[in-house]
């Protein structure tokens, strides 16, 4: 582990780079990446083990990819807890609408007893309609997304909570249990750290005030000033809710290029650039240069690397999760591994 700053590796769940023909990637996280391969996937995560990164996280989408290919993403967090010892898996984040809760109660506790407590469950909402259109799911409004949320999050509780031998009962608006077992329990006591993603901030940041061990942003408020915003606001709610504040830890998700080749670093930012800001961040210009870009990646040199990194811990951030945007080139997560991270051992 890395003390109280946890370094953790974002997978590469799916190929992101232009198609024939196109200009911009099918996918901002792996830019360079033109397919899958299973080995060359397991091998990164063995990588990032053997270099020190504490944990690794999938996202839970099933068609982000060139042509629509993607690991699911629990079948994808235990095969990698079987072939590792020590790196944590977790969910950045599960989507509530994919399964059932109880269910999910049950996964997480197995998949804690087989990793030896080695997960992370992280949790969201959802919000991308063309996967539920495609695979059947009824998409609700924002608003009862989260209700469901919130609802799942203390069933799950309830199961985990629940003395050996006896059986759960919960019984709320949205989901209703009677009499469910959940044996083996998660090794983690009372359970595994349980993350919430999301932004909102009338709704989504005060379910992490009620219920989150671990807040996590989205890549697109990782500057400095709206993590600070957004942590005040986490740390109001858990005021109204009567929650020390100090027991939720704060995580940046987002890009990573670390590279002392300037022509690689250009090129780099080339290819993830323009990004124009979607309807919710229309206060936001777009992101177009490198100066633009440096307020929301953690990138360049080393050095500027570790500086990134202690913009983000002065406001409260102990957790960063990076996608290594050169993938499949390494060079950039070894030498982040090799000169960033001891920074702050």
């Amino acid at each position: 582990m890395s003390g109280e700053i946890d370094f953790e590796f974002n997978v590469p769940v799916f190929a992101g780079a232009p198609e024939e023909g196109d200009e911009e990637p099918v996918h901002r996280d792996t830019p360079r990446l033109e397919e899958l391969d299973w080995e060359q996937t397991k091998e990164s995560v063995v990588l990032a083990e053997e270099l020190g990164f504490d944990a690794a996280w999938a996202p839970d989408h099933l068609m982000l990819g060139r042509e629509k290919a993607e690991y699911e993403c629990w079948t994808l967090l235990s095969a990698i807890a079987g072939f590792t010892d020590e790196i944590d898996v977790g969910s950045l984040v599960l989507c509530n609408d994919y399964r059932n809760p109880t269910l999910v109660a049950k996964m997480a506790a197995t998949l804690d007893v087989v990793s030896e407590g080695r997960l992370q469950l992280g949790l969201g909402a959802g919000w991308h309609e063309p996967e539920y259109e495609a695979y059947g799911w009824e998409y609700r409004d924002g608003f009862e997304r989260l209700m469901r949320l919130d609802e799942a999050i203390r069933l799950m509780k309830a199961m985990w909570a629940t003395d050996p031998g006896e059986g759960a009962s919960f019984a709320g608006e949205r989901y209703e249990i009677e009499d469910a077992h959940c044996e083996p329990g998660p090794v983690q006591e009372p359970h595994p750290p349980i993350l919430v993603g999301g932004t909102g901030e009338e709704v989504t940041l005060k379910l992490v005030a009620k219920h989150a061990d671990v807040w996590n942003t989205d890549v697109f408020n990782g500057d400095p000033d709206t993590l600070e915003h957004k942590i005040g606001v986490i740390e109001d709610h858990c005021e109204t809710v009567g929650r020390d504040p100090d027991e939720i830890e704060y995580s940046w998700d987002g890009h990573v290029i670390c590279t002392r080749d300037e022509e690689k670093l250009e090129e780099l930012v080339d290819l993830m650039t323009p990004i124009q800001f979607e309807a919710e961040y229309q206060d936001r210009a777009p992101i177009e240069t490198v100066a633009d870009a440096r307020e929301y990646f953690v990138m360049g040199t080393p050095e500027e690397c570790a500086e990134a990194i202690k913009e983000r811990l002065a406001v409260g951030v102990t957790k960063f999760q990076g996608w290594f945007v050169d993938f499949p080139d390494t060079d950039g997560m070894e030498l982040f591994a090799d000169e960033v991270m001891p920074v702050f051992a």
